[in-house]
C-alpha cells in the first residue's frame, strides 16, 4: 500500500475531515488533499507528526510491502476513536457545568432543609466540572494541552463572576441568560478557534 493511500486510510479510520487532520498537522487542507491524492510527498518532519497523530510508525508509513490495514500496529489500532463522539462528550459537559451553575444561584426556598439543598447544588456543579476538566487529556499536543487549560479556567472564572453577580444582585434571570451566552460563546468561537476542537457534524 502506498503512502497516500495509508494517510487517506488512517485519516478515514479516525473520522477526521481533511480540515481537522490539516488543522492537527499544522498544514494546509490543500497540502493534505495532495499527499492524499499521490501529487505530492510529505517531508520527513510531516512524516513524524503524521506517525503521532494516527498512533503509527514511521516504518509503517514509509514501508510499501505492508500493504493492508492488518499490518498496522498493534498500538495504533487502540489509538482509533470516534471524534464525533468524543467532541459532543466535550460540549455536553461544558453545558452540563454551566447548568448546574445556573442551579446553584438559584434562591433556597423557604422551609427546605439548606444543607440538603447544598448538596443537590454543588455535587452535580462539582461533578461536571470536574468532567469538563478531564476533557482536556483527549488533547494529544502538549502545548496545545496547555493553552487548552488555560483557557479553559479563564473561562470558568469569567462563569464564576458571572454567577456571583447574580448571586449577590439577586438578578437571577439576567445571571441564567448571561451564564447561558457565556457558554455560547465558548463553545461556538473560542473552542473551535483556540482551542482545537471544532464542531463536528
Amino acid at each position: 500500500m502506498k503512502l497516500n493511500d495509508k494517510i487517506l486510510n488512517l485519516r478515514r479510520q479516525a473520522g477526521m475531515s481533511q480540515e481537522q487532520a490539516a488543522e492537527r498537522l499544522k498544514v494546509s487542507r490543500q497540502a493534505l488533499s495532495r499527499w492524499e491524492n499521490g501529487t505530492a510527498q510529505p517531508a520527513a518532519n510531516n512524516i513524524v507528526e503524521i506517525s503521532r497523530l494516527f498512533g503509527v510508525t514511521t516504518d509503517y508509513l514509509l514501508n510499501d510491502e505492508q500493504q493492508s490495514n492488518e499490518d498496522i500496529p498493534a498500538a495504533a489500532q487502540t489509538k482509533q476513536v470516534n471524534s464525533i463522539l468524543r467532541a459532543n462528550l466535550i460540549k455536553i459537559a461544558i453545558i452540563a457545568q454551566a447548568a448546574a451553575l445556573n442551579v446553584a444561584i438559584q434562591p433556597i426556598a423557604q422551609g427546605v432543609n439548606p444543607h440538603v439543598v447544598l448538596i443537590f447544588k454543588i455535587v452535580p456543579l462539582l461533578a461536571a466540572s470536574i468532567w469538563m476538566a478531564c476533557n482536556i487529556r483527549y488533547e494529544t499536543d502538549p502545548v496545545q494541552r496547555r493553552k487548552n487549560a488555560k483557557t479553559e479556567l479563564l473561562y470558568c472564572c469569567v462563569q464564576a463572576a458571572a454567577a456571583l453577580f447574580a448571586y449577590f444582585t439577586k438578578f437571577y434571570f439576567t445571571g441564567a441568560v448571561l451564564l447561558m451566552v457565556i457558554c455560547g460563546v465558548y463553545l461556538l468561537k473560542i473552542n473551535p478557534r483556540y482551542m482545537n476542537r471544532r464542531l463536528t457534524k
